[in-house]
């Protein structure tokens, strides 16, 4: 890994990690592509850091709200902090249940392909269904909404399936209007991300403070940029594009535009079914060129 990869990496992450297409299903296409072969889960849990980073400042008034609710000084914040706990509860008890599938999975692209495709349809039915009613804004959800929204991502997340475009989409099955179901997503995100880096950056992490080589499932390839380095270049830049990736799915979220999203996974799934299965000489097939013998 060059520290040009590095810089690219981090970018797929922190604009894919937010957008609805799925972070983990381009960042493994994107390894492929570059290196021939899929980082460590380790790496690519930690990348997510930047993105936590992202959401930390772009939704710091929220931020600030949830710790005045939790301190009980603001009854909308600790309604808001309280949900965000009970969506975790199954997202956790999921995430663990599915974990070592989700490391078997970076090996398949079809699955991610697969995965891609059922994004493209939720996206859009949940289009289809904003679009025709009002729906219930952040302030009226219930126990059952947020346990619905964390079930999504404790199942989905890892396999390709959007982590943001599940959980938005199951948002607004479950009544709410697109905006709120939207930021409930975001704020959502940063418990689940920060979880995800302590559980899987220790892979990396523990090794390089003490000046250890990395375990063999969590090895970068031959002749790569340090560890560290190509860890702190990624997150700079998942950071920063993470940042933008936010700012413009909150916007482009106010009314139900998920369409075009949906129409961009149907696309990338097939590409990646067909690359996961009959490999690079069946899309030239497809597409009907000729390979060099």
């Amino acid at each position: 890994m060059t520290l040009l990869i590095a810089i690219l990496l981090g970018l797929v992450q922190g604009l894919t990690e937010f957008l609805p297409v799925s972070s983990t299903a381009h960042l493994t296409l994107a390894e492929n592509l570059l290196l021939h072969r899929s980082m460590p889960l380790a790496f690519d849990v930690l990348l997510h850091v930047g993105t936590l980073l992202a959401l930390v400042v772009y939704f710091r008034a929220e931020i600030v709200q949830m710790v005045m609710g939790i301190l009980g000084r603001n009854a909308e914040g600790r309604r808001l902090a309280g949900w965000i706990l009970v969506a975790m509860v199954p997202t956790v008890a999921f995430g663990f249940l599915t974990r070592h599938l989700k490391e078997t999975a970076k090996e398949h692209l079809w699955i991610y392909g697969l995965c891609l495709l059922l994004t493209a349809a939720i996206l859009f039915w949940a289009n289809g269904l904003a679009s025709r009613r009002e729906g219930r804004g952040l302030h009226q959800m219930g126990a059952l909404d947020a346990l619905a929204v964390g079930t999504i991502q404790g199942l989905g997340g890892g396999f390709g399936l959007s982590r943001s475009g599940s959980t938005i989409a199951m948002g607004v099955f479950r009544g709410l209007q697109l905006p709120a179901a939207t930021r409930f997503s975001f704020l959502l995100g940063m418990p689940t991300i920060l979880g995800a880096a302590v559980l899987e950056g220790t892979h990396i992490l523990k090794p390089l403070l003490k000046h250890q080589p990395l375990p063999l499932e969590a090895a970068f390839p031959p002749g790569s940029l340090g560890p560290a380095a190509a860890c702190v270049v990624g997150v700079a830049a998942a950071a920063v594009s993470g940042y933008l990736a936010i700012s413009l799915l909150d916007r482009f979220t106010r009314r139900p535009r998920l369409n075009p999203f949906a129409f961009y996974c149907l696309c990338a799934g097939a590409l990646m079914l067909i690359l996961g299965t009959v490999g690079v000489p069946g899309l030239a097939f497809v597409q009907g060129v000729s390979l060099p013998r």
